[in-house]
């Protein structure tokens, strides 16, 4: 996908009857709204007098190696933004390795499953938008009935922590309370 300023794959979250519709980008006025959140290392050019969302270091593309000769696979998430909520003053991103996962090893001869089965891959990602990240990862399992991301387990990070002057655009006190009520993941006996 090379480096461009835009990723090519954003969503605007639409909550409707208690479920998540991923709708493109395209539906919407704003195009591209990671252009209008600046990273964590533009801060320095912001006023420090306003609660300024910023996005904290997701990968959007993962490189993933196999156990054997067969050549690196990569993985692309799709992005979707969260509309704001009472919890939740600027939304959030939620990144989503799912649909990848399922059409890269959907195409992949049953042989080179097996070079790729126990391969630790994210399923997703949330970032608050006030340097909480969430990722939740996996391992690759493969059966007769589909693809499988077993043993999950949940990496938080929390930028405030290693440069607490970022605090100073942050919320007081910092939404949501427990960031992880909001995490959703497949489940492990389903296949994606």
């Amino acid at each position: 996908m090379g480096t461009t300023q835009r990723h090519p794959y954003l969503y605007t979250i639409v909550h409707r009857n208690g479920e998540a519709i991923w709708c493109p980008q395209e539906e919407f006025v704003s195009k591209d709204f990671l252009a209008n959140i600046p990273r964590v290392h533009h801060l320095d050019h912001l006023s420090p007098h306003f609660v300024t969302p910023f996005r904290a270091l997701v990968y959007h593309e993962v490189v993933i190696r196999p156990q054997h000769i067969l050549p690196l696979v990569t993985l692309c998430a799709k992005v979707g933004h969260h509309p704001a909520s009472l919890h939740l003053p600027f939304g959030f991103l939620e990144s989503s390795f799912i649909d990848s996962l399922k059409f890269l090893f959907g195409q992949f001869p049953p042989i080179w499953l097996t070079y790729f089965k126990g391969a630790l891959v994210p399923i997703s990602s949330y970032d608050f938008l006030d340097g909480c990240l969430i990722t939740v990862l996996g391992y690759l399992h493969f059966t007769e009935e589909g693809i499988f991301v077993t043993n999950h387990h949940t990496r938080i990070e929390d930028v405030l922590r290693t440069k607490p002057e970022l605090a100073q655009f942050t919320c007081t006190p910092r939404t949501p309370e427990n960031p992880l009520l909001y995490v959703t993941t497949p489940r492990e006996e389903l296949p994606l």
